[in-house]
């Protein structure tokens, strides 16, 4: 069985060029459509990344920030339901994740749950640039 690494992603959010959101092989996900999201502008400096997920709440899902990476998967124990026989079962509860670089001047803002959409607003902030400085050599 050949390996396939289509359905792995990572998307780099960069707002200095904010169309430079590129795709690699770093994440964990089963299906990189799975759960949908979109990355919008809400102002100048505020961009919110909305992902789809039907049937979760707050509690099932795990957001947190590693080395510059917002990192957003699921903490979904599946459990059979046995008070129901599932006629069809269309609403899909699998495993996720989904990793997005962010960029030195990025920072989480606001995260929140509502109508079955989660969203985190990502904001730009102005980084001091570093200034050249002299080394003194000692004897």
């Amino acid at each position: 069985m050949p390996l396939d690494l289509s359905s792995f992603f990572l998307a780099t959010l960069d707002f200095e060029d904010a169309h430079k959101i590129f795709r690699t092989s770093l994440s964990q996900n089963t299906d990189s459509n799975y759960p949908p999201y979109d990355i919008i502008r809400v102002e100048q400096n505020l961009y919110r990344i909305t992902i789809a997920l039907a049937g979760f709440t707050k509690d099932n899902v795990e957001v947190m920030i590693e080395e510059n990476i917002l990192i957003v998967r699921n903490i979904y124990k599946d459990k059979t339901d046995n008070d129901y026989e599932y006629l069809y079962k269309g609403i899909a509860m699998r495993s996720f994740e989904k990793k997005f670089r962010l960029a030195e001047s990025v920072r989480v803002n606001n995260a929140f749950f509502k109508n079955g959409l989660l969203n985190i607003d990502l904001i730009k902030i102005n980084i001091e640039k570093k200034r050249p400085f002299k080394i003194q050599i000692k004897d």
